[in-house]
């Protein structure tokens, strides 16, 4: 999946503006300040747990669809890429799972209906960073200045009696991001910056949120947690042509 994702220094740093030189459009200096602050919120995360809820709303069949389980991300050292990993299972049903692994390198995803581990291989990211396409990327890859060049952010004042949290509106720019999400919603915690909730608004109209409800930081993760990882038995590994791009897994419902 195409990254969306962010990390953030606060405005005087990133921008350097004085009190003289405040834009003038009040939401855009709001919209600076929160990104910053996300991004340096993100880049002091060296590890994370997360639990994970993913909804889906489907307005063509007026169905709910529930996904919960947790997320780990653990950034790579100096010269290292960074590496994460989700897995979901179906509320009331949990043969029906979703699984991805990413050792930096490769992004793993278990398809459990044919058992089959499918391994792309992802392109090079800079040190540090998750690879472009992985399903974390849109939460802990991109720059501020990058994100706003790539998406139209809006800042969405919080209701009055709200003190908890951040909201930013985000539109894409880019015909692949359209094809994406028509617009999309992130609410970030206002005492940390960590993310709290994702919501997209698919070209389909469907709605998809993925909720955060606990995340931990730093978390005890180390490589090994991030292993290649081995074959079941009855099941078989198939490598994904490069020319074959890796699921888009954050800004849809894993397909």
């Amino acid at each position: 999946m195409r990254s969306l994702s962010y990390s953030l220094p606060v405005l005087a740093v990133i921008v350097g503006l004085s009190p003289a030189q405040q834009p003038n459009n009040p939401g855009q200096a709001n919209v600076d300040i929160v990104l910053s602050n996300w991004e340096k919120a993100m880049l002091n995360v060296q590890s994370l747990t997360a639990e994970v809820k993913r909804t889906k709303l489907d307005k063509t069949y007026q169905t709910t669809e529930l996904y919960e389980g947790t997320a780990s991300y653990l950034r790579g050292a100096p010269g290292q890429t960074s590496r994460a990993s989700l897995e979901l299972f179906k509320k009331n049903q949990p043969q029906v799972f979703e699984k991805y692994l990413c050792t930096g390198n490769f992004l793993y995803q278990w398809s459990p209906a044919e058992k089959v581990i499918r391994r792309h291989e992802l392109p090079q990211p800079k040190p540090g960073q998750l690879a472009d396409d992985n399903f974390l990327s849109f939460l802990f890859g991109m720059k501020a200045e990058d994100a706003k060049a790539r998406y139209q952010i809006t800042y969405v004042p919080a209701p009055a009696n709200d003190q908890w949290y951040q909201y930013l509106r985000i539109q894409p720019k880019l015909d692949a991001d359209k094809a994406d999400f028509i617009e999309a919603r992130l609410v970030l915690l206002k005492s940390s910056y960590l993310p709290r909730q994702l919501w997209f608004l698919q070209p389909t109209k469907d709605e998809v949120t993925w909720d955060f409800p606990r995340v931990t930081s730093p978390a005890n993760l180390t490589p090994a947690n991030f292993a290649t990882p081995q074959v079941p038995p009855g099941w078989k590994f198939d490598t994904v042509s490069q020319k074959s791009p890796p699921p888009r897994v954050l800004r849809n419902n894993g397909q």
